[in-house]
Parts: C-alpha cells; structure tokens; sequence
C-alpha cells in the first residue's frame, strides 16, 4: 500500500476505522430489521446483545474516525498555510503517536458509557433455560445523559467547526495555486510565441532573457499555496475532499444533536430513522479513505 509519509498512514487508519464501525454496526442493524419484522422470531440468545450491544461498541470506531478526520483536516491545512513551520514537524512517528494517542482518548471517553452494560445470566421461564441477557446496570440514565452531553453536543460540534474552517482555508489555498499555476503557463505561451518570432538564434536567446520576468523583474515573494509541488497539490485535493465528505455526512447528525436539546423525546424511536444515514456515511468515507492512500504509493 505504500505507507510513506504522515498523509497516507492518516488514511489507512481511518479506513480501518471507518470499516471496524460498519462490522460492529451492520449486525445491530440487522438484528433491529429482524426484531422489527419478525417480533415472534426465536432467538438462541437474546438479540439486544446484537441491537445494542455491538451499536454500543462500534462508536467507538465512529469517535475514532470523527478525531482522525479533524486531525488530517488540522494538519494539512497547518502545512499548507505555514509550510516552512509544521512541514518538517510533522514526521511518520509524530503522526503514529498522535493517531495512537487519539485512540486511547478515544476508549477512556467510551469507558463510563460501557461500564453501565452488562451479560447477565437470566433463567427463561418457558423452558426452563439460562441464556445470556443484555442488561444495564441503575447507573445507567445518569451516566447515558452525561456521556451525550459530551459525545453528541461539545465533542462533535468541535470536530465539526474545526474541519469546515479548515476545508475554507485548503479551498482558499487551491483557488491561489490554481490562478499561479495559470499565470506561468500563460508566460510561458507568450514566450515562446515571442521566441518564434525572430531569426537571430543569439538574439532570440538575449531577448528572451531580458524579457524573461522571472530574471529580470523583482522577484515577488510567493505564497505557501504558490510553492505547492504536483504532489503536495493532489494531497491537498484528496484531504479536501475527504473533509468535505465529513463535513455533509455529519450534517444530518449535527442537526439531530440540536434537535435533542429542543425535543427530549426524539431519541424514543427516531434513532431508528437514521440507522441507514450512519451507515451509509461510514461507508462513503470508509471507501473513500481507504481509496486515499494508494493515490500516493
């Protein structure tokens, strides 16, 4: 795959992220799809194991690839504004220490809301069997409303502000890369156009230098976004787009963060409306991801 530079290893780890919270999403949403279809279906165990237990687990992965996202936003866009600051520190190793370090704050964050669940063994009074049950302990409603206080208002608003100012600063950045690029390839023509027209090789030589402005004019001093190679330009792109396909995919969580807090009685059943959304955006970005670093190998 190529994992050569901080860009590419951002990439491949949220990719895995990405794809870890749809293994861990997809059997609750089918268990959910099945308890809904057929309420009178036999199960071996109980199906919240699957319906709430793996959902539990797999934001996790989603907060991990929430943190990821707003990283490789922060970073690209630190390097492409302030090259000559950030671009030497940001190395391989500094990258694989803060990916890793997100993650651990990523399971610490997680670990009051996991601590309330619980696989008891319960007896069925039908046919006399111990099955395992999903169950959560009295602590539960206390802890489940300081965590979304937390994980669905502060934490994703702040990812979410940081990776639209961020995308605004890149696209600015592309837009000034873009006209300079333009600039010299019309200087270029022109030249040429004008070589062309003499017959004197030396005196054609002599009058391109002179009217040569790179040569013979001041030299202007360049904007980071101006001094951007091929490669650092199609980065950019690639991190752009990605921020971008963030940013629209967790709109319709953010406005459903907001409505939480004007109507408490949303979460009674309309989470259920918006299972396919959530995983429909991890797969988007999951592909995307992960179609990121072999752009580069």
């Amino acid at each position: 795959m190529g994992l050569r530079d901080n860009v590419t290893i951002t990439l491949f780890f949220l990719s895995l992220s990405d794809w870890m919270h749809l293994a861990l999403f997809c059997p609750s949403t089918a268990a959910r799809i099945i308890m809904i279809d057929a309420p009178k279906h036999v199960w071996p165990f109980d199906p919240m194991i699957l319906a709430a237990g793996t959902k539990v687990y797999s934001f996790l992965f989603y907060d991990y690839s929430s943190f990821v996202a707003v990283f490789l936003a922060v970073v690209r866009c630190l390097c492409v504004a302030k090259p000559l600051a950030f671009k030497s520190m940001i190395t391989k190793e500094r990258t694989l220490f803060c990916l890793i370090t997100m993650f651990l704050f990523a399971v610490i964050n997680r670990v009051p809301k996991f601590s309330v669940f619980r696989l008891s063994k319960v007896r069925n009074p039908r046919t006399n069997a111990s099955f395992m049950k999903f169950v959560v302990t009295s602590d539960y409603y206390r802890v489940n409303q300081a965590s979304d206080i937390l994980n669905k208002n502060i934490l994703p608003w702040l990812a979410y502000t940081t990776v639209v100012v961020c995308v605004v600063i890149l696209l600015q950045k592309l837009k000034e890369a873009s006209k300079f690029r333009q600039s010299l390839t019309t200087t270029s023509t022109e030249q040429s156009t004008g070589n062309g027209a003499s017959s004197d090789r030396n005196a054609r030589s002599k009058g391109s230098s002179a009217s040569d402005p790179v040569s013979t004019s001041p030299k202007r001093q360049k904007s980071p976004s101006e001094k951007m190679s091929a490669k650092d330009l199609q980065v950019v792109q690639s991190v752009t787009i990605v921020c971008i396909i963030f940013i629209f995919s967790q709109l319709p969580f953010q406005i459903a963060s907001v409505y939480r807090l004007i109507e408490p009685e949303f979460d009674n059943g309309a989470v259920a409306h918006v299972v396919g959304r959530l995983a429909t955006k991890s797969e988007v970005r999951g592909s995307l991801s992960q179609s990121g670093p072999s752009q580069f190998s």
